[in-house]
């Protein structure tokens, strides 16, 4: 078995655990993912991918995939996916589906004037309590390893990839490097 949860959710999907191993999954803090994705009738950019570093957005990055991906994918639609990285505890965690719309429109204005709220066919909103693990210092020195106390039992999430920051790329690369993992250990690979 390859459990992909979050270490804090996996923590709580077996038996116990050597205090040693336990330590390193509950020694993890985690961002979470806080999005809305709209679907819009007109591209709002043409860029992919924008990232954001102004304090003053409650959003850092806008992906846009269908400025990747055929809109005719989605139906003839473009897609814009908003996103932020707040705590549990923060206000932006804590706003429902309407009031962070509401949060972001304004802001979606500065950044296409000619953006209007007509444009929004759908929206849909997501909140992701593991999203992020954060990273500390020596943490290189606390990275669970992906095989667990638990024979036949591995784990592969977000908390593993470092050096590299969370992502498709890292997380296909971890994949391969378990699945060998576990077909040495059975003897097949």
């Amino acid at each position: 078995v390859i459990a992909t949860t979050p270490s804090y959710v996996f923590t709580r999907l077996v038996p116990p655990m050597p205090d040693e191993y336990r330590e390193k999954l509950e020694g993890v803090d985690y961002l979470s993912a806080v999005l809305i994705i709209l679907i819009l009738d007109r591209p709002f950019t043409d860029k992919y991918w924008v990232s954001i570093a102004d304090d003053d957005l409650p959003f850092v990055a806008l992906i846009e995939h269908t400025n990747m991906i055929d809109k005719e994918l989605y139906g003839g639609n473009h897609i814009l996916y908003i996103s932020n990285y707040p705590d549990r505890e923060s206000a932006l965690y804590q706003k429902s589906p309407e009031e962070l719309l509401e949060d972001f429109l304004p802001h979606l204005r500065r950044i296409n004037p000619d953006f209007d709220r007509s444009w929004i066919l759908e929206y849909h909103h997501h909140k992701v309590d593991g999203a992020q693990p954060i990273i500390g210092v020596n943490y290189s020195d606390r990275i669970p390893s992906h095989r667990t106390p638990f024979k036949n039992l591995y784990l592969a999430n977000t908390t593993q990839i470092y050096p590299e920051d969370r992502g498709t790329n890292y997380s296909v690369r971890m994949g391969r490097q378990v699945a060998r993992m576990v077909m040495e250990d059975l003897g097949t690979g």
